[in-house]
C-alpha cells in the first residue's frame, strides 16, 4: 500500500525532482534523505536524484550567500542578518581562515549551514573561495547522506519482521506498567 501523496508525486516525476531542487535549497538534510530512501525501494534513479540534489544545494547556497551579501543595504532584511551573525558570528574567524572545515561541519550540523553561509556573505569574504569549499563539503555531504538514507532502506527490509515483534512487545510492556501502576496506586491506598 503506498501513501497517497507519494502516488501522486510519483505519476508525475519530473514534480518529484523539482521538490527535491527546492526542498535542497531550504532544508537539505531531510528531503535529500528522504530522496536517497526511496531511491533504493526503487521510485527514483540514482544519478538524477544525486545531480538535482547536487544543483539545488549548491544554487541555494548561492542564493544564500547573495542574501548575506545584500543584508547591509536592505533594512528589510534586517531580521535575517540578526539570525545569521547571532549563530554564526563566533565561527567568523573559522570561516576566514578556514572555509571548509567550516561549511563542511555546518553541513552536518543542523541549523548551521545556512547561517554560516549567509554570514559568509555578510563579511564580503570572495566568493569563489566560499563556493569551492562549499561545492567540495556539499559533495562529501551528499555521498554521506545519500548513503545513510539508501542503506537505511535496504536495512529496513531485514528488520521489517523484528518491527512486529517489537510492536507486540511494546504493547506487552505498555500493559504491565499500567497493571503494575494501579497495583501500586492500591496498596498506597490501603496504608493510607
Amino acid at each position: 500500500m503506498q501513501p497517497l501523496f507519494l502516488a501522486s508525486l510519483l505519476a508525475w516525476k519530473p514534480a518529484a525532482y523539482l521538490i527535491l531542487f527546492i526542498g535542497m535549497m531550504v532544508e537539505g538534510e531531510t528531503v535529500f534523505f528522504i530522496a536517497a530512501f526511496l531511491t533504493h525501494q526503487g521510485y527514483f534513479s540514482a544519478v538524477p536524484i544525486f545531480i538535482t540534489a547536487l544543483w539545488g544545494m549548491i544554487i541555494g547556497d548561492t542564493l544564500w550567500y547573495s542574501l548575506g551579501y545584500k543584508i547591509k543595504r536592505a533594512k528589510s532584511l534586517a531580521f535575517v542578518g540578526a539570525w545569521a551573525e547571532r549563530i554564526a558570528r563566533p565561527f567568523d574567524e573559522h570561516l576566514r581562515e578556514r572555509p571548509f572545515h567550516t561549511i563542511f561541519i555546518s553541513k552536518f550540523t543542523y541549523g548551521f549551514n545556512r547561517a554560516i553561509i549567509t554570514r559568509a556573505g555578510m563579511l564580503n569574504l570572495k566568493w569563489r573561495n566560499i563556493e569551492e569549499s562549499d561545492i567540495l563539503a556539499t559533495l562529501v555531504w551528499l555521498f554521506i547522506i545519500g548513503g545513510l538514507g539508501y542503506f537505511s532502506s535496504a536495512s529496513l527490509a531485514y528488520f521489517k519482521n523484528y518491527i512486529r515483534y517489537g510492536e507486540v512487545g511494546l504493547l506487552i510492556a505498555v500493559i504491565l506498567f499500567i497493571v503494575l501502576e494501579r497495583l501500586i496506586a492500591a496498596r498506597a491506598r490501603k496504608r493510607l
